[in-house]
């Protein structure tokens, strides 16, 4: 019994870790331990997951009660495959941007509390992946505001000002939003613990037409989590005058707080909610089949517009940004389906699409600060030959954008075609012919940039040096996807058990609801 309950105790580790690192980021933010403290703490927070990972997959979920109140009266933690995909792929980023920032504070000579909020940014994140509770998931998600918010205005000049501003105010208005979501549900359900409110819901005994609205409402707030279309316009912005590293953790890992919140909320709670029968759309059909074409619709739109307007870009921060923007509807139509049919087969191409695209941007937003270090610039016109001084980075980048392109036997490649996959299996050649059609764009642009950034004509550039740790933070997260596509079966072992954890709910409730 002793060893359970420590075993139990596991589930909290990823929040601790980073929240502990963080306050000791504060004590040591004006010394040289500041930047020891922070990628030691990233190893540990790594550790700390693989052991709860370890755990999970060979024992089954893990769940903790704070406090010892029983569900659904407590504040419930809990970690399944789903749970434990994510922390694995947030962990791993995780020590890459701070080995990264490493180098790149020695280089901007200034800590200003960075680390800090890196990894109370970390802490949120695992907060959301693992909490059980609505409240509790809306606490983590301004954590991550919170901190994102500090990342962003780092260089505190006043483009970096302004957007953060910006980036606030919208994700504020969604706070707001999610808030009036939570308190509606609440009033209708009188529970906020997840299993709970499923299980409330499931037996059909409340007016389910304020739970369709506030699906719908919530919705829209994790759509602007995930940088969804017509929600999307903060993101370019952001990402193209963050710090490198920050952009790339927002761009590979924070967006994926709002897609895990999606796969969470609406395949736990609100699958076996029916649509009134006097509703003027999809009567008496799943909850889950309205979200499932708006987020369809949506998916389609952001994939598009995403992807024509990184064609249009002059500079690789710019370019990055939109194609981020894009590559998330590659994530949301097989989601979508997923929804609409239930799919195994369309969850686990978009779980595969999400690790393949959470590696893969990172490296290439990282890659992206180091050029524009190194050559004063970012503007596509202006660099050229440097496949010729700079091996390391023409490797890295060919690999984690032409991972995103689909090419074996990368990573991406196997996502892109579970992903076509889904669309051929549900029979939708709309879907199909909108995937097709991204791909090629995403070729187009990385073959555009790929060609005249490291095999134009040579120019000339007042070069400046960079650390050798941001260059093996780089080659940490190329070498990753270039190992899970040669050896891709215990990932595709380990995204199936998160896809059955996603649709299989009923072990997700008994596994909460036990405890009470």
């Amino acid at each position: 019994m002793e060893v359970e309950i420590k075993m139990s105790q596991l589930v909290v580790l990823p929040l601790i870790v980073p929240f502990i690192v963080a306050l000791l980021s504060i004590a040591l933010r004006k010394t040289n331990y500041s930047d020891l403290v922070a990628v030691s703490g990233s190893l540990a927070y790594l550790g700390a997951v693989i052991m709860l990972s370890r755990r999970v997959l060979v024992e089954g979920p893990v769940t903790l009660q704070a406090g010892g109140w029983p569900a659904p009266f407590g504040i419930t933690l809990i970690a399944d495959s789903l749970s434990v995909l994510m922390l694995l792929l947030t962990s791993a980023v995780f020590v890459a941007v701070n080995i990264y920032s490493s180098g790149f504070i020695g280089q901007k000579g200034k800590r200003n509390g960075y680390y800090t909020f890196l990894h109370f940014m970390a802490a949120g994140m695992s907060g959301a992946f693992v909490t059980g509770d609505l409240f509790n998931l809306f606490v983590m998600f301004e954590i991550v505001l919170i901190s994102s918010y500090a990342l962003i205005a780092y260089t505190s000049d006043k483009d970096s000002l302004l957007v953060s501003m910006s980036y606030v105010v919208l994700n504020l208005i969604g706070s707001s939003l999610m808030l009036i979501s939570i308190g509606g549900l609440y009033a209708v359900t009188g529970t906020l613990n997840i299993a709970d409110m499923a299980s409330v819901l499931s037996q059909g005994s409340v007016n389910m037409a304020p739970v369709l609205a506030f699906s719908l409402l919530l919705f829209c707030v994790f759509g602007i989590k995930s940088g969804l279309v017509p929600f999307h316009f903060w993101a370019p912005p952001v990402y193209s005058t963050s710090p490198p590293p920050v952009a790339a953790f927002m761009a590979g890992i924070s967006k994926k707080v709002g897609i895990y919140a999606v796969i969470r909320i609406y395949f736990t709670v609100f699958s076996a909610v029916s649509i009134p029968e006097n509703a003027l759309l999809f009567a008496g059909e799943p909850v889950n089949t309205a979200v499932a074409y708006l987020a369809g619709a949506m998916a389609v739109a952001t994939l598009l517009l995403g992807g024509f307007s990184a064609l249009h870009r002059q500079s690789i921060d710019r370019l990055l940004s939109y194609s981020s923007v894009g590559q998330i509807g590659f994530i949301f139509i097989p989601l979508s389906i997923a929804m609409l049919e239930g799919s195994n087969v369309a969850m686990t191409a978009a779980l595969v699409y999400l690790v393949s695209h959470g590696l893969a941007k990172p490296a290439l937003f990282m890659i992206s600060g180091l050029i524009e270090r190194m050559t004063g610039t970012s503007k596509l016109e202006d660099l050229g030959g440097l496949s010729e001084s700079s091996i390391v980075f023409s490797a890295s980048f060919f690999i984690s954008a032409f991972s995103l392109v689909g090419i074996p036997p990368l990573l991406g490649f196997f996502g892109k075609m579970l992903v076509f996959k889904s669309a051929i299996v549900s029979g939708n050649f709309l879907l199909l012919t909108t995937l097709l059609a991204g791909a090629v764009i995403t070729l187009m642009y990385f073959s555009r940039t790929w060609l005249e950034v490291f095999f134009g004509e040579p120019v000339d550039y007042a070069r400046s040096e960079v650390s050798k740790k941001e260059v093996f933070a780089v080659a940490v997260l190329t070498v990753l996807i270039v190992v899970l596509g040669v050896g891709f079966e215990p990932l595709y072992q380990l995204v199936e058990k998160a896809s059955e954890a996603a649709l299989n709910t009923e072990v997700y409730v008994e596994t909460v609801m036990e405890e009470s």
